[in-house]
């Protein structure tokens, strides 16, 4: 494994101290209700067989870690995509004593995030121990994932408003926000391709002001007192996207997945990005949850 440009990896190490996607083309001008908009989608992604069919999915390819504020640098490694029902699994290693791996695991019951050394997480794994509900809803990853709920939202049962239309990167989608049907303090909208109508983006939104005086769980630190000079709201800003879709067992799925994190924020700014290149797609192999 190569190591592209040894990376300044504090930023990883940070414990939030301080801060608590072949159908018709499609009219970008149209107006849809929720329903119409998933059903769209899931025509998208490949003949409802093969969608019923692939229950399990084992996904493996390379990993770029680039750390873009808070920190410098890019570090290589490879990385494991899975799911089956429910349950969904993220793993990263890398060649990097700084950041020797990352693992992100819904078991069906509960969610985990790797240490990568005692008591310290990333802030990827902070991200996702604060915000479990991407996990647990299915969220994360996309159709990358067995447990996408668009695949079957009598199950989840969320709350779905179109949007509209908005502009992003100068591409224009589809816009649909979901909310858990048990709430959640973040704010998820879903994006999809006025013409093929895939999932290309997901973004997530969160504020943490300074009188929550919460806890991240799993080894963050407390937020400050808001009498602290340093006190302030700390903006969370989550984005996942998928490109290069090919054919991979009847479904058409991306092979380029991006997950980036910005945290606006006097304590510690950071900006870094994840971006996978798969390339191993097994959809018969039962992954190992344990």
């Amino acid at each position: 494994m190569r190591v592209v440009k040894q990376a300044t990896v504090l930023v990883l190490a940070f414990t939030f101290t301080g801060m608590n996607l072949s159908v018709l083309p499609g009219n970008a001008n149209q107006k849809l209700a929720p329903d119409e908009l998933i059903a769209k989608h899931l025509e998208s992604i490949g003949p409802s067989e093969a969608r019923s069919q692939a229950g399990n999915m084992k996904i493996k390819g390379t990993c770029l870690l680039t750390v873009r504020q808070g920190g410098t640098g890019q570090v290589d490694g490879e990385a494991m995509m899975a799911s089956k029902g429910s349950m969904n699994l993220i793993s990263m290693t890398f060649n990097s004593p700084d950041y020797p791996y990352e693992s992100l695991k819904f078991d069906g019951k509960t969610f985990v995030a790797s240490q990568f050394k005692p008591g310290l997480r990333t802030s990827l794994a902070q991200f996702f121990l604060t915000n479990d509900v991407l996990f647990k809803e299915g969220i994360v990853g996309g159709i990358l994932s067995a447990s996408w709920p668009l695949l079957n939202l009598e199950d989840k049962k969320p709350k779905l408003e179109y949007s509209g239309v908005k502009t992003i990167g100068g591409k224009q989608m589809h816009a649909l926000k979901y909310k858990p049907r048990k709430g959640s303090d973040l704010k998820i909208t879903l994006f999809f391709d006025p013409e093929t109508f895939r999932h290309l983006r997901s973004e997530y939104e969160r504020t943490i002001y300074t009188t929550d005086q919460q806890r991240i769980g799993g080894g963050g630190g407390a937020l400050p007192s808001a009498s602290s000079p340093r006190s302030s709201s700390a903006r969370i800003n989550a984005a996942e996207e998928f490109s290069d879709f090919k054919l991979e067992g009847g479904l058409n799925l991306p092979h380029v997945y991006k997950f980036e994190l910005s945290i606006q924020s006097e304590v510690r700014p950071a900006l870094v990005d994840w971006t996978f290149n798969l390339t191993d797609f097994n959809f018969s192999e039962v992954p190992d949850f344990q």
